[in-house]
């Protein structure tokens, strides 16, 4: 993409982004009714101790789905690290691993500042993965994209990252929803994020307890998915975004609250 203009926003606020030609800016057209809570990756001051940890941010196209209206998104087909990364309609492949969409069982993307040290020079890493059998080591594509990751001319990191993202998010988000949530009114207690239990009375982990009618929603912000009370504006309940199918859970929720 080399011309600027309005295009299908990347990071899923359902409006249309302006490429200027390089990047993606701040406008948006229409402009959303509240500024989003998810805050793109950006470099900040750490202590000592942080240093020495990966600093997570929530992806920003799980915002808000892209579902309702179908993103404009082309095959990829773009060399990261040395691997061939091809995503379709039909299968996500990199390198030796690949799955098609119909059998994901899970999803989880992120993106991670990584601190300098150990030799390693600071910058951000735009991590997707997409698996079979969540929690029992099934499985699955991984793909870690970062500054020189890509050969010149094929696509920043981030872009690349959000194509795959608008993919995944079509072809096996929607259908990943349906099921789980079909699960649960037909009586399941379903496990979610490795940390919370959707069942078909509310939601239960770190020993606390909501029913449906106590749950407002829930948003993705700083690396994790917060839910939060109907009678406070506080969330009450997180899990971290890195977890399988964590991404899910503000649609979970909605979809099962409708």
């Amino acid at each position: 993409m080399s011309q600027p203009g309005w295009y299908p926003d990347p990071y899923g606020t359902g409006s249309l982004r302006w490429w200027d030609g390089r990047t993606w800016t701040d406008r948006l057209n229409p402009e959303p009714s509240r500024p989003p809570r998810v805050r793109l990756p950006q470099p900040e001051q750490r202590g000592p101790e942080e240093q020495a940890q990966w600093t997570a941010y929530a992806a920003p196209q799980v915002q808000q789905t892209s579902w309702g209206v179908r993103p404009a998104v082309q095959p990829l087909d773009v060399n990261v690290r040395g691997l061939h990364l091809h995503a379709d309609d039909q299968i996500v492949a990199y390198g030796d691993s690949s799955l098609a969409w119909p059998y994901v069982e899970w999803v989880a993307y992120w993106a991670a500042e990584r601190p300098a040290g150990y030799g390693q020079i600071p910058g951000t890493q735009w991590i997707f993965q997409a698996g079979r059998f969540p929690f029992h080591g099934g499985p699955r594509v991984e793909v870690v994209i970062e500054s020189g990751a890509i050969a010149s001319g094929r696509g920043e990191p981030e872009q690349v990252w959000g194509r795959l993202i608008q993919l995944c998010q079509e072809h096996a988000e929607r259908r990943l929803v349906a099921e789980l949530a079909g699960r649960v009114r037909a009586g399941e207690s379903i496990d979610v994020a490795q940390g919370l239990t959707v069942h078909p009375g509310g939601v239960r982990g770190n020993r606390v307890s909501l029913s449906w009618s106590a749950i407002s929603g829930a948003t993705v912000d700083s690396g994790r998915v917060w839910i939060q009370q109907s009678s406070s504006s506080s969330p009450i309940l997180y899990v971290p975004q890195q977890n399988p199918n964590a991404i899910l859970i503000p649609a979970l929720l909605a979809h099962l609250k409708q």
